[in-house]
């Protein structure tokens, strides 16, 4: 019987998926059975069934000593928790073939089997659930530009259990909050005015994580801005099906402007055409 990896993802959609695409990397580099512990908690209410048509093995209970107890390798790169060592290499050249692994991340894992393109061909294998893709139905695409506002890091969003500094290290908190300032509405709509003038934003969809982001593009641009619409703004199932159903949309347009340090738009851009053209706030506008 093969060894197995199991992957324990953590943080919100996001983050989970990454993780999931670099451990399922690993694991058939090393020729070991991928297995998922995808647990809802308060980054991400959601089970994976409610999210994608997952076909390979997922542990859905808290079964993470037993398991830890069991493996020959174990690795934990939640920087906060105790005994954590982010970035710690996996499965160093000579320990490949050799027990069980378990990991708990909701980070790119640093190996010497880690492949981006090979985790870019797993993340566009993924197959969502129908509730999502009846929400990307709804819609239509492509835009011209597509457009990620994560703006909701720092004081006014600390007594959220998700945002909460707690969640981090106080310098990657700081950090964060830094690149959420840079992340502000007004930076996307003086790059998009510019766009439009140009002839290159006929279109525009949105996806953003606070109502106002939407109110002042909706004011700015009228019909040309496209979005799914949403009452509520937390981590429960329905919200994280209407955010993967954002992230295939935000997938789908011709120019993305993308938020800095946000794992979402990462994996938006990561599961776009090679070569879709990407900015990114803070950076290039």
């Amino acid at each position: 019987m093969r060894p197995h990896l199991f992957i324990d993802v953590q943080h919100g959609l996001g983050n989970r998926l990454r993780a999931l695409a670099s451990a399922a990397v690993i694991a058939e580099a090393t020729g070991r059975q991928l297995v998922v512990l995808w647990l809802p908690d308060r980054h991400c209410e959601a089970r994976i069934g409610d999210l994608l048509r997952y076909p390979d093995p997922v542990i859905e209970t808290d079964c993470r000593d037993e398991l830890r107890s069991r493996c020959a390798h174990v690795h934990n790169y939640m920087e906060i928790e105790e005994g954590s060592a982010f970035q710690e290499l996996v499965l160093a050249r000579g320990e490949a073939a050799r027990g069980d692994v378990f990991i708990r991340s909701a980070y790119t894992l640093a190996s010497p089997y880690h492949d981006r393109a090979a985790e870019d061909a797993f993340l566009r294998g993924l197959r969502a659930a129908e509730p999502v893709l009846e929400m990307v139905k709804s819609v239509d695409h492509p835009s011209d530009v597509a457009v990620h506002i994560r703006m909701a890091t720092g004081p006014a969003f600390d007594h959220l259990s998700y945002e909460a500094p707690a969640n981090w290290p106080a310098e990657r908190h700081r950090e964060l909050t830094e690149w959420r300032r840079k992340s502000d509405v007004s930076r996307f709509i003086r790059r998009l005015d510019a766009m439009i003038a140009a002839g290159a934003a006929e279109t525009i969809f949105v996806a953003a994580d606070l109502p106002a982001s939407y109110a002042a593009l909706i004011e700015a641009y009228g019909r040309r801005v496209r979005y799914l619409p949403r009452a509520e703004y937390d981590r429960s199932a329905g919200q994280l099906q209407t955010a993967l159903a954002d992230m295939i949309l935000l997938t789908s347009a011709r120019h993305f402007l993308a938020s800095t340090w946000s794992s979402f738009s990462d994996i938006a851009q990561r599961l776009a055409a090679p070569g879709r053209p990407c900015e990114q706030s803070g950076t290039d506008f």
